[in-house]
């Protein structure tokens, strides 16, 4: 029975959420908009307790919830993998939704926003705990349904064109990944799709229709890769910004894009396998891809005036840094990729965080609208400083880590091949990697510049015509996030043995 508990992350959000939407409290009452507050954060703290509790005492649960039919069943199970995921969701979550609060503080319909805010917070646990490919699949699907909610909301012309653009890329990207599940589920050598270290398929069955599955797999990849935002499937993500900040964070850091991201790994490393796709020509084609968007996304970055559109073109490049590592398909690479899910997770909704506090606290959205805000909104631009210098690679700071891990991967798996793709393909990857660390500091360094030394940038201070000597930064609840991801990202720069122990010996296991 107490298997059950490895369902509790995903139904209590999910069910909380619901719950919410049907309380019909209206915000106008300050009463009932503390109270909606109250729940809110306690179904979330509750679910991340629930999942630190399973971390601690539950690792290796394994769960059938029900049977579809046949050998189709919705399983839950906790393992190494999962758990990295579920932990780190467990902690970004409480804090992005106390940052929420404030943020959403002046905005109407925040009853029906706060529901389908906790109901993907279920939703993302459901795919961090996914014991088998059906699951994942399923959540993944559902992912999409309260999440498009969520990018309508503003319910401007912007946001719906929006929203629809991501509707329709994710059910696309969807039926290429029903394409991938019916075929692991067709040569699976177990009869069914868990996920098992190094791949369920039936090697010698597989070998008959090599190519066929390496098409598959190429477009299952592609599929997945919709969510991970991988070109040319990205386009809805720059979209996507129209969204609130808190909404645009969690895509962009955690809850959609990680997901897309996670669900590569599993697919390659715990269904396909990579003793199946190592050396092939798949492997190559979703590398070259995954390194084409690399170029892509940090090239846009710079040219993009919008600050939240740059930062999701930013992601659009730091997603790819994880798919690069999964395509290594090696022991060393899965362990980098995870590294850097976790840590870029840290730096983007730093990132995200500090251009909502100055939307929301000054209404400006532009690069060029930032002179002088820096020493306005001190604490604001000192959390930013922290979390562009580690997007750039700057060693002492989380992102060096990643990116350090990374290179030394994607050099070994060079060294296992002669002359040929798999030769220099990585090697190019690190060149790319390099390349994009440039760019990362061009579009990064300009906000900075321009929030600190305006002249220097070219124009005089936007603060300087209000007249207002005390600072700008926001209220409590926008900070403290704030202050504990900067934290974590110095953390994780300085005392990273502990996270990439755990996260080699998983690479170990599945690679």
């Amino acid at each position: 029975m107490s298997e059950l508990f490895l369902a509790v992350p995903v139904l209590l959000p999910i069910f909380g959420g619901g719950a919410i939407l049907a309380l019909h409290l209206r915000s106008e009452d300050k009463g009932n908009e503390r109270l909606m507050e109250i729940l809110v954060e306690g179904l979330v703290l509750a679910n991340s307790l629930a999942i630190l509790w399973l971390l601690k005492n539950r690792m290796g649960a394994n769960l059938v919830l029900f049977r579809l039919f046949g050998n189709l069943t919705v399983r839950f199970k906790l393992d190494l993998m999962g758990g990295v995921f579920a932990g780190l969701i467990a902690f970004l979550w409480p804090l992005a939704t106390l940052y929420s609060f404030e943020y959403m503080g002046h905005e109407k319909r925040k009853r029906t926003f706060f529901a389908y805010y906790v109901m993907t917070y279920g939703v993302t646990s459901g795919i961090a705990l996914s014991g088998n490919l059906v699951t994942m699949y399923l959540c993944y699907e559902m992912l999409t349904l309260v999440t498009f909610p969520l990018v309508l909301f503003p319910m401007t012309k912007e946001a719906k064109r929006a929203s629809r653009r991501y509707l329709y890329y994710s059910i696309g990207g969807a039926a290429f990944a029903f394409i991938g599940l019916v075929f692991v589920l067709s040569f699976s050598a177990t009869g069914n799709t868990e996920f098992v270290p190094g791949g369920v398929l039936n090697l010698q069955a597989a070998a008959e229709q090599r190519s066929l599955l390496l098409l598959v797999y190429v477009l299952a990849f592609f599929g997945f890769g919709v969510k991970a935002a991988l070109f040319p499937v990205h386009v809805w993500l720059p979209r996507a910004t129209v969204a609130p900040t808190p909404v645009t964070a969690l895509l962009h850091a955690v809850a959609v894009v990680k997901s897309g991201a996670f669900a590569i790994l599993r697919f390659t490393y715990f269904s396909y396998g990579t003793a199946f796709l190592r050396g092939s020509q798949a492997q190559w084609a979703v590398m070259a891809a995954v390194l084409v968007t690399i170029v892509y996304g940090s090239t846009m970055a710079v040219r993009e005036i919008h600050w939240k559109r740059r930062l999701a073109y930013s992601t659009i490049s730091n997603l790819s840094y994880i798919l690069f590592g999964a395509t290594l398909m090696s022991p060393l690479g899965l362990a980098a990729a995870l590294c850097h899910l976790v840590i870029h997770a840290f730096m983007k909704i730093c990132s995200f965080f500090c251009a909502g506090a100055v939307m929301h606290q000054t209404g400006k959205n532009q690069v060029y609208e930032l002179n002088g805000l820096g020493r306005r909104m001190p604490v604001t631009f000192g959390c930013l400083t922290v979390a562009s210098l580690s997007l750039m690679g700057i060693p002492l700071f989380g992102g060096f880590i990643s990116k350090w891990n990374l290179a030394w991967a994607a050099f070994d798996c060079a060294e296992g091949y002669g002359f040929g793709p798999g030769s220099w393909l990585p090697v190019a990857g690190v060149a790319v990697i390099l390349y994009s660390a440039l760019m990362t500091g061009v579009y990064m360094l300009t906000v900075l510049v321009r929030a600190y030394f305006p002249a220097a940038a070219g124009g005089e201070s936007a603060a300087a015509d209000e007249g207002r000597t005390e600072t700008w930064d926001p209220g409590w609840r926008m900070l403290v996030p704030l202050l504990i991801f900067g934290a974590m990202i110095l953390l994780l720069g300085l005392r990273p043995v502990w996270l990439m122990s755990l996260l080699t010996k998983i690479g170990g296991e599945a690679g």
